[in-house]
């Protein structure tokens, strides 16, 4: 069940070892035998309300579906979309023909293209293949945003061989045409790209990681068909994913990448201007073999943490993002077991509230989803309000806790109270001896 926001200021401070509550994780087993592993991505395909899985298999040249049938856990139906997409490396999902439902994108690294498939509807849905671009040698990434303003939805894509980002116009028409637009051709090793606002003038610049130059790289689009770059990292050791996110609440897009080689998990805060300058931050410099990152707020604190994997390693990984003008991060532990981890998504993929994390062993060809074990609050009879900054629950009324577990509720000294205890003011919530949540009773 999803509440409203509200933002509530607290003047209070409470003891350390509560700011980052541990999350237990149950992990589930979606595929077992997907080839390759290499992309994951989590949108809902069928329009009934339930957050499906998409994946690509590299050695298997296929993109595969699996419908979320809800239960507890959550069951899955496999369709493969396609199994003659060669070298397929990445999965994204978008409305690419405007008919209001969700297509799949996808890039070819040995077939050396990018293309959509256009949901037809049906149970099982019916698919039809769409190329965007034939010839773009080594396409490791593909994405979709309306680039030029115009209402459609467009395609970008990053191509390793002729270290190449590029996008993709969308005629608007059914189905749609494209023209290609080069926007670097230079860009050593090219792997992965996202269209994001950089500098808030209402226009969509493009940030990169490229694997062979070692560097996190963005684009001003300066709104007449011509990009101005600018370097952020070129010493970040093989550099292979980034994204664009908000992470200290500021209202502009900061930049997270993982490097391969040298074991970094970093972000880079932008701190505006004209050209807008950016601080960078270390978030880890020990995943060995980074290779995929994300961001998502899993401790539900209203602040976006980081989820990673580590290829050496096999680890899945969270860090909390403790907010505020110095953000501090605590690394937690999600898969100590996925071997070969590649691919990292965050979303609630069992509908419980809380943000559950999706990654692919492509050593072992599975794809497995984490079920987040925070703990919330039941509304059978008090009244949850919301979120705020802070990371406080609010409620109203009484306090509702599961029954049947090992729950118990401390004040803010740590002391366990009693529900007839409770008035006004800030409590944890406590299982089995660990913090899983913070409270604010207001009445």
């Amino acid at each position: 069940m999803k509440y409203a926001l509200i933002v509530l200021v607290l003047a209070t401070t409470f003891p350390a070892r509560f700011a980052s509550p541990q999350i237990n994780w149950t992990k589930h087993t979606i595929s077992d035998n997907f080839g390759g592993a290499c992309s994951v991505h989590a949108q809902d395909i069928n329009n009934d309300g339930l957050l499906d899985v998409i994946g690509a298999g590299w050695d298997i040249n296929s993109i595969a579906l699996w419908i979320n049938n809800g239960g507890v856990p959550v069951s899955w139906t496999e369709q493969m979309i396609d199994t003659l997409f060669y070298g397929v490396s990445f999965v994204y999902a978008a409305d690419i023909d405007g008919d209001e439902d969700t297509d799949v994108l996808a890039s070819a690294w040995h077939g050396s293209e990018l293309a959509w498939w256009e949901n037809g509807g049906g149970n099982p849905i019916q698919w039809t293949k769409h190329s965007i671009c034939a010839g773009f040698y080594n396409a490791h990434e593909i994405t979709a945003a309306d680039m030029d303003n115009d209402g459609d939805i467009d395609v970008l894509g990053a191509a390793a061989l002729t270290d190449e980002i590029a996008w993709f116009k969308n005629d608007g028409l059914n189905p749609p045409g494209w023209t290609q637009h080069t926007i670097s051709d230079s860009f050593d090793g090219a792997r992965s790209l996202k269209a994001t606002d950089i500098d808030g003038d209402g226009l969509l610049d493009v940030v990169g990681a490229a694997l062979l130059a070692n560097a996190v790289t963005w684009w001003h689009n300066n709104g007449d068909s011509t990009w101005t770059e600018y370097t952020l990292d070129s010493n970040f050791g093989m550099s292979h994913m980034v994204y664009s996110f908000d992470f200290d609440t500021d209202g502009d897009s900061d930049i997270v990448a993982v490097a391969y080689t040298s074991n970094d998990v970093a972000w880079w805060r932008n701190d505006g201007g004209s050209p807008v300058q950016f601080t960078k931050q270390t978030i880890d410099g020990s995943l060995l073999g980074a290779l995929g990152v994300f961001a998502a707020d899993i401790n539900d604190d209203g602040n976006l943490d980081v989820l990673g994997t580590a290829d050496i390693t096999d680890d899945v990984v969270w860090y909390s993002n403790s907010g505020g003008s110095l953000i501090s991060w605590t690394k937690q532990m999600i898969d100590g077991n996925c071997n070969g981890a590649w691919p990292v998504y965050a979303a609630d993929l069992d509908n419980d509230g809380d943000i559950d994390a999706l990654a692919a062993a492509n050593a072992s060809d599975a794809i497995y989803w984490y079920e987040n074990g925070l703990i919330g609050i039941s509304d059978n009879d008090g009244v949850w309000v919301g979120l705020n900054r802070l990371g406080a629950t609010i409620i109203r009324g009484p306090i509702v806790l599961p029954r049947g577990t090992d729950f118990s509720i401390l004040d803010i000294s740590g002391r366990k109270v009693a529900h007839d205890e409770i008035g006004p003011g800030i409590y944890f919530i406590q299982n089995g001896g660990v913090i899983c949540q913070k409270i604010v009773k207001i009445q």
